[in-house]
């Protein structure tokens, strides 16, 4: 078995079980619940997550005061990066059931469980550091009107952003490259060090419940210098398929096409803590790309 698949098999036996507000749904079976607070001055934007398997928020808490890398729970306010407009940011998880319906029942448990001392213990970090910077192809035929506007910078987490601003910083902090394929449709796309780890694990997460998906199989392979994974959806009850492919590699424009992402020599084997190197297996099957591309 290797590291993730042990890492990954060993996480889901010992689950908080907590249920979190997820917008206007609750979800069951997470290990935090998110709350988060935006305004620019004039307009507020709440948003409402869960967190399994991996903290996926570690890149945004370390900007946010009330975090520290002893614990995953916390809430404070944050600062933004270069390219976000907003005046005011508030980052909350916390890790009892319904915890974040709001800020001040999200505040309550995390200043509970910190009296008490009963804070869960942190999540394991499923992947490896990319710290490198590298060049990727930006190429997004998926949307028409967004060709100059990196994938990320258009479906940015944050709802305050310069888009401008936010296009150099991509562009200056890439780390890891993709190029995704539907039929006649292209996306290449590069992700930046403080994004790529929450991309990752997200998707790791879509894969491991992807056998819950009814009509969907994926099979992948991969060598030390990229990952390939393969998705295939039966859409209806003539057996018509929607196929989609999806390449990752750490090499200057390794995403130009597929081939250039199979012919990538540069190595994704990481060191991780200095000792050991483990492989990191690249999964990506979000959300966002799946109601943009394959549904």
């Amino acid at each position: 078995m290797n590291i993730d698949e042990f890492m990954l098999t060993n996480q889901t036996k010992s689950r908080l079980n907590v249920t979190c507000q997820y917008y206007d749904e609750h979800t069951t079976d997470c290990e935090y619940c998110v709350y988060q607070y935006y305004s620019n001055g004039s307009v507020t934007q709440t948003s409402w997550d869960f967190i399994q398997m991996s903290n996926i928020y570690k890149s945004i808490s370390k900007h946010c005061e009330g975090f520290s890398d002893k614990n995953d729970i916390g809430y404070g306010v944050c600062s933004p990066l270069t390219y976000e407009t907003f005046n005011t940011s508030i980052l909350c998880i916390c890790a009892t059931n319904l915890c974040n319906q709001n800020l001040e029942s999200c505040q309550f448990s995390v200043r509970n469980q910190t009296e008490s001392n009963t804070i869960p213990s942190n999540l394991p970090a499923l992947l490896p550091q990319l710290k490198t910077s590298i060049s990727c192809v930006n190429q997004n035929n998926f949307e028409k009107d967004s060709i100059n506007t990196s994938y990320y910078c258009l479906y940015s987490r944050s709802p305050f952003i310069n888009v401008t601003k936010c296009n150099d910083y991509i562009d200056q902090n890439m780390v890891l490259c993709l190029i995704m394929l539907r039929g006649n449709d292209t996306l290449s796309i590069g992700l930046s060090d403080d994004v790529y780890e929450s991309t990752l694990i997200g998707n790791i997460q879509n894969i491991y419940y992807l056998n819950e998906y009814p009509g969907v199989t994926v099979s992948y392979n991969q060598t030390s210098s990229y990952f390939y994974v393969i998705y295939n959806q039966t859409i209806n009850s003539a057996g018509n398929t929607n196929i989609q492919q999806i390449c990752f590699c750490v090499q200057d424009n390794c995403n130009l096409n597929l081939n250039s992402c199979f012919n990538a020599n540069r190595s994704i084997l990481i060191a991780n803590d200095g000792q050991r190197k483990i492989h990191t297996y690249l999964f990506f099957f979000s959300y966002s790309i799946i109601r943009l591309v394959l549904f």
